[in-house]
This record gives C-alpha cells, sequence and structure tokens, in this order.
C-alpha cells in the first residue's frame, strides 16, 4: 500500500497531513466531546480518553494541567499511560535501530531483533508543595499499552490494560514518601519517579485490573476485561520468587512480615531465599486476601526507610496513617 507514495512529493505530503494531522485531530475533537478530555492528540492523551470511556467519568479537559479525571465535585484522579509498542529495537546481529513494524534487520536481513520494552510510567513531584497534595486524588490510573509477548517478532498483538489504585494504600503512599524524601532528596537529577509495569513496587499498591483488550495484528479488538462484565479483580504478584533480587525485599522485612501474616518467627539463620519459600507457601496454603499481603509487605519494606524522616512527612499525608504521630 506504502508504494504508491514517494517520499518528496507534494501528493505524499498531503496524504501524510490527511491521514496523520486531519483525520487524527478529527478523531481526537469527536472523541473529546464525549470525554471531556483534551483534544491534544499524544498517546498519554489517548490513555485519559480510554479511563473516561472505561470509567464513566469525565475529565476536565486540561491535558497536563488540572484534573485528569473528575470522579465527583469534591473528587477526582490522575491518569498516568506507559507506551511501549512503537519504542526503537536494535538488531542483535549488527545493532541497528530496528522499528517496531520491522521483524528483519533493513542492514544485514537478520531476524535476530531485540524489542525494547524499558519505559514505565513516570510520577513527578517537584517541590514541598506537590509533595503535600500527592494523596489528593482518591485514585491513580495506570494505562500500558504492550506488546503480547515482546520477544516474540512475528506476534504483533498488543494488549491494552488499566489498574486502578487507591491512592491511600500504604503500598502506594508510603512509596511516594520513600521517593520524595530519599531518593530525590539524595539525587542531582530530581528525576520523577519511575513506576515499572509488572514490578514489585507496582503489585505493592495493590492495583486493580479493570480494563483490558487485545488488539490483534489485523486491528481487530478483543475486549477481555471491563467494569460492566463484572470481571475486574485484583492484579496480584504469583510469587515473591520473582522479585528476589530486588534490594527493598530484604530479609528483615520478609521476617516482620511472616511473623504478621503467619504468626510464626523463623530462625535468623534463614537465608532471603528460603523466607521467600515460606512466604509463598503459607500465603497460598493460609489463603491470605491481597490487600492484608500488600499493606504488609509494604509497609515493612517501606517504614523503616521513613521513620528516620518522619518530620518531614506533610501532616495532609500523616493523616491517613497510624504509623506516624
Amino acid at each position: 500500500m506504502g508504494e504508491q507514495y514517494e517520499l518528496g512529493t507534494i501528493e505524499t505530503s498531503e496524504k501524510l497531513i490527511e491521514e496523520l494531522y486531519i483525520n487524527l485531530r478529527r478523531g481526537v475533537n469527536f472523541w473529546s466531546n464525549i470525554t471531556h478530555q483534551t483534544p491534544q492528540a499524544r498517546m498519554g492523551y489517548i490513555g485519559q480518553h480510554l479511563v473516561s470511556v472505561v470509567t464513566g467519568f469525565r475529565g476536565g479537559k486540561s491535558g497536563a494541567r488540572g484534573y485528569d479525571l473528575i470522579l465527583s465535585p469534591t473528587e477526582h484522579a490522575e491518569i498516568k499511560t506507559c507506551y511501549r509498542v512503537d519504542q526503537l529495537g536494535a538488531c542483535k546481529n549488527c545493532r541497528n535501530i530496528v522499528s517496531s513494524l520491522e521483524t528483519v534487520c533493513a542492514v544485514c536481513n537478520s531476524n535476530e531483533i531485540e524489542r525494547k520494552d524499558d519505559s514505565k510510567w513516570l510520577i513527578s513531584i517537584r517541590n514541598d508543595d506537590e509533595f503535600a497534595k500527592i494523596l489528593i486524588p482518591k485514585f491513580y490510573y495506570f494505562v500500558l499499552f504492550e506488546f503480547e509477548k515482546i520477544h516474540d517478532t512475528e506476534n504483533n498483538n498488543i494488549i491494552a490494560s488499566i489498574w486502578k489504585v487507591n491512592s491511600k494504600s500504604e503500598g502506594f503512599a508510603y512509596c511516594m514518601i520513600d521517593y520524595f524524601l530519599n531518593i530525590r532528596a539524595s539525587s542531582v537529577s530530581k528525576a520523577p519517579f519511575n513506576m515499572w509495569p509488572h514490578s514489585l513496587k507496582f503489585y505493592l499498591t495493590c492495583p486493580e485490573l479493570i480494563y483490558r483488550s487485545k488488539i490483534r495484528h489485523d486491528n481487530k479488538i478483543e475486549t477481555i476485561i471491563f467494569p460492566t462484565l463484572g470481571n475486574t479483580y485484583i492484579d496480584e504478584f504469583s510469587s515473591l520468587r520473582e522479585f528476589s533480587r530486588a534490594t527493598t525485599l530484604t530479609k528483615e522485612a520478609l521476617q516482620k512480615s511472616i511473623d504478621s501474616l503467619f504468626n510464626v518467627k523463623l530462625s535468623k539463620n534463614l537465608s532471603k531465599n528460603e523466607l521467600i519459600n515460606f512466604f509463598d507457601k503459607n500465603r497460598r496454603l493460609y489463603d491470605i486476601p491481597s490487600l492484608q499481603v500488600c499493606n504488609t509487605l509494604a509497609s515493612n519494606i517501606y517504614l523503616p526507610l521513613i521513620k528516620s524522616r518522619e518530620k518531614h512527612i506533610p501532616d495532609e499525608i500523616k493523616r491517613y496513617f497510624s504509623d506516624f504521630e
């Protein structure tokens, strides 16, 4: 289809403007009238439109400023979008850059392609005032577009997902406190917090998966999870084993969590791996609820890191948690 267009021609320039500007702008403006989200055409904003449609709540038409989602006259939510689909990859043979549409390297014809999946959600807290207000949004919605099978270059199916996170959950709130008072405070760049999809820190927020669809290579859409289907659920990690290398998951945090969840004190001589094995086995055996597991782990992981900085935690945050004076 693309063979009929040549670079450097007026016809091609007009076709590009028609399809990538006029049609896109027309479509975004149409949906903006329905969702009340911004009419700007960026992938992050497309995520906002999708959240409005899935949840039934309108936006504030503000884009990067103002409220992403208006829940009531007094409540709002934030939306974060991570788009992993069109990242540039690389040829494993010659290291040439390869686009997400290519299955063969244009330089050496190798089909050994490395797709990148290092995009993440960014949460920016730039000053003390923004830190004090980080829990004001009732929920944070995390939108993710990713390949169904990142390492299979023949499978171009895309999975779109939306998770809802309660901002007052220990896993989210304590993580934000640790970021601002410890990680950001010691950072030269003052970069935003990186919330990695499918990471331990994300799972500790006790995220509820409220939407999932599969966008097939032929552009057909299969909706798998949707609120009206009644099949949303708390998305939990299957095993701590997959996060055994996480530096925040210390032996001390594991021992305290095991003591609290299972009412048992284990020998301090046990290794981190042995503690993880015990945790995974007994969590399944006693069917401990996800919220209890996440809150217990989050408290034991983050509190030792943030307790010494307690005087710097704003009252607007402290008032939600009994762990602070």
